[in-house]
């Protein structure tokens, strides 16, 4: 006779083996051999009491602390790693996927062989300020100098504490931006400068009456676009070329930055915020695009006669940092000016004005030199200026364990054509005989994806350079 091969016996055969009767039967089936211990000590009680709440805190501050990242703009293909290792400091045993404006985190207990996920949502802004006190708080959890209910602490200071810059000042710093983007990048002149801040005024107004109704969030950027565009081909006939004006407008609201950092998450290996991001920074600058040339046509229905302006605004056509209509010369103005705008969007604090405004100006420079005097290909003008900011960054933060992160924003935002990707829109929705940048859409597009990819090779040339093997205690904060 052959033997069974199965590994687990039959229910009859392990009834026969047991010789107990069936729980199903029993009257007291609820009861396990649990109950068979000895019952636990007060001071046993208390002490699991305290090591459930020590557990719970610190599941608190963790989950506090990536909404802090994600809301005040920490980089989102660092948001995994400065997790897991402040919780490997912490000794909780977590897990983290990052999905575009969504954190899960799993904690595990193997002991108790349970497992919560929480999912933390949270909109990415930009307050670099309240980013780099939390950085320094990472640096005392990471280096043990706090308890967690000391962070604890710390975590809701930072989170209650008021904003430094009031809300009014917003209007004044899109104006600005724009007023020295038009004339930088653009090829604008101090006319069309003074129109562009204008509109960019009633753009930062119209975002904060808009973002108060509901309804009317999916079409704020395409009915201001179109507003913006038919102000701008209506004052054509005053000598006002369209597009330095259009564009300038809302420089700050480019996307340039989305996709930059979307290429960053992808090489990164971060696939699904990386297409998420870049698919919406390439729809994105495609609205805006299209809000603009709807504008344009609008009036140009109503007075045909503003569509030629080829004669009078030739200038703009090959406008570049190198070739424009205000001398170089106002660029020491211009460039400061431009980066001052850029640290109240991102909230930085007066103090750090300064390493921020250096760093960001010495990029420009870089790629000036580059661009202007060398003549170099269109692949050094990004890497090479992205990598002698990341360096400048690193090799601060190294020397004085102070963040940098904000410095080498301000340098990216320099650095992304933002232009690009509102350009290649008008080239798709604007190719009529004769137009300004019709052929041109496909050729801009696949220059801003080009610039991106080598910014992010820069950066991470940089940081690797200076960071070989990482940090020992505290996570990286920078690209």
């Amino acid at each position: 006779m052959t033997k069974s091969k199965h590994l687990v016996p039959s229910l009859d055969k392990r009834k026969l083996q047991t010789n107990t009767p069936s729980r199903r039967s029993s009257k007291d089936s609820t009861m396990t051999r649990a109950s068979q211990f000895e019952p636990i000590s007060l001071e046993d009680r208390i002490r699991i009491t305290f090591e459930i709440a020590n557990i719970l805190q610190k599941q608190t501050f963790l989950r506090k602390l990536v909404k802090c990242l994600m809301l005040y703009g920490c980089p989102a293909h660092r948001l995994e790693y400065i997790m897991r290792e402040v919780s490997k400091t912490l000794n909780v045993q977590a897990e983290y996927v990052y999905l575009p404006n969504i954190m899960l985190l799993s904690f595990l207990d193997p002991d108790m062989h349970t497992t919560e996920t929480h999912f933390v949502r949270q909109t990415q802004s930009f307050n670099m300020h309240k980013l780099g006190e939390i950085y320094r708080l990472e640096k005392l959890v990471s280096h043990g100098e706090v308890t967690v209910d000391e962070a604890l602490e710390f975590i809701d200071k930072v989170t209650s504490e008021r904003d430094f810059y009031p809300f009014w000042i917003v209007p004044f710093t899109y104006a600005l931006a724009s007023f020295c983007g038009c004339v930088m990048f653009y090829g604008g002149t101090w006319r069309e400068a003074g129109l562009a801040s204008a509109l960019a005024v009633f753009f930062a107004i119209y975002e904060v009456f808009s973002g108060r109704l509901v309804s009317f969030q999916p079409i704020y950027e395409i009915t201001c676009c179109i507003i913006v565009g038919f102000i701008t081909r209506a004052l054509g006939r005053f000598d006002f070329c369209f597009t330095p004006v259009a564009f300038a407008s809302f420089i700050v609201l480019l996307p340039g930055y989305s996709m930059a950092i979307s290429i960053v998450e992808l090489v990164s290996r971060q696939l699904v915020c990386g297409v998420v991001r870049m698919v919406y920074a390439i729809i994105y600058s495609f609205l805006l695009g299209y809000g603009i040339t709807m504008g344009s046509s609008l009036y140009a229905t109503i007075d045909p006669s503003s569509v030629d302006q080829r004669s009078q605004c030739q200038r703009t056509e090959k406008a570049s940092t190198c070739i424009t209509t205000v001398p170089e010369a106002y660029y020491f103005l211009t460039v400061p000016l431009f980066a001052m705008a850029y640290c109240v969007y991102l909230r930085a604090r007066v103090p750090r004005w300064p390493v921020m405004i250096i760093l960001a100006v010495t990029g420009f420079v870089v790629n000036w030199a580059l661009a202007c005097r060398a003549t170099a290909p269109s692949q050094v003008l990004q890497v090479v200026p992205a990598f002698a900011i990341g360096l400048l960054g690193n090799l601060y933060t190294k020397f004085t364990q102070k963040m940098s992160f904000d410095a080498v924003l301000l340098g990216v935002f320099y650095l992304v054509p933002g232009s690009l990707g509102l350009k290649s829109a008008l080239g798709f929705f604007g190719t009529t005989a004769g137009s300004e940048f019709s052929n041109q859409g496909g050729g801009f597009a696949l220059s801003m994806i080009e610039t991106s990819i080598g910014i992010s090779i820069g950066l991470f040339v940089a940081t690797l350079l200076v960071y070989p093997k990482g940090t020992a205690h505290t996570p990286l904060m920078n690209f």
